[in-house]
């Protein structure tokens, strides 16, 4: 049993010499090493019984050739097992940094997040974003994280209309705001509202952790379908 084949203060497994050393009469065994380590530093007392370690008392159990030749074949077996979960583990980092890789061409589908276009608001700037979050515009849909006006960049006249990006709490909410903007009336323009884009984090596609609490982007690999290049 592997549990019984390491030493109880180090936890390190016990080799073959090891096995055969039985350092105080009461029969509790430690590696060499932790032996030597309370002879010389510690109180050289056994942890089990508190009886002082004498050499006279040290047990030695001799390696038969058949122990020997089992050990080595035991240690061969484990140091291929070994490489080859190594291996293993560094394919599928190989594999995983491929695929990331290919994701940071790709544009996602974002079921939280409506994009509106033909809107043309004649409010202040400094009073756009929280008007658009109000009641009587996106905030009636439910609870919004985040909303991004997207301009023209010249001005112009008649004002051009804007796209909106908004950010939905929950799924069920950006699809109820598609339903009822898509194609209603904004004085002579007609709204359009699909579900918007976004790419991927730039740290998960490095494999790290995003730091960043207000993180917008992607941490987790999308659905293939709604998945696609700019170029698509």
């Amino acid at each position: 049993d592997d549990e019984e084949e390491v030493c109880p203060l180090c936890v390190e497994e016990f080799d073959l010499m090891d096995k055969s050393f039985k350092p105080c009469p009461c029969g509790y065994q430690i590696c060499q090493f932790c032996y030597n380590n309370i002879k010389t530093t510690l109180n050289g007392l056994c942890p089990a019984c508190r009886r002082p370690y004498d050499e006279k008392n040290i047990q030695w159990k001799p390696v038969s050739p058949e122990e020997m030749a089992l050990h080595k074949a035991d240690n061969a077996a484990k140091q291929k097992k070994q490489a080859a979960a190594k291996q293993k583990e560094a394919q599928k980092k190989e594999a995983d940094h491929l695929n990331r890789k290919h994701l940071a061409g790709l544009r996602v589908v974002q079921k939280n997040l409506v994009y509106v276009t033909g809107l043309s608001p004649r409010i202040q700037e400094d009073q756009l974003l929280e008007t658009l979050r109000g009641e009587q515009y996106f905030g009636q849909y439910g609870k919004i994280i985040k909303i991004v006006v997207s301009k023209a960049k010249q001005a112009s006249h008649p004002p051009q209309s804007v796209g909106v990006y908004v950010t939905f709490a929950r799924k069920e909410d950006a699809a109820t705001c598609i339903a009822a903007v898509d194609g209603s009336q904004n004085g002579d323009r007609t709204l359009r509202a699909q579900y918007g884009t976004t790419k991927y984090c730039s740290a998960f596609l490095r494999g790290e952790n995003c730091t960043n609490r207000n993180c917008m982007f992607l941490h987790e690999p999308g659905e293939e379908s709604e998945s696609f290049t700019r170029h698509d």
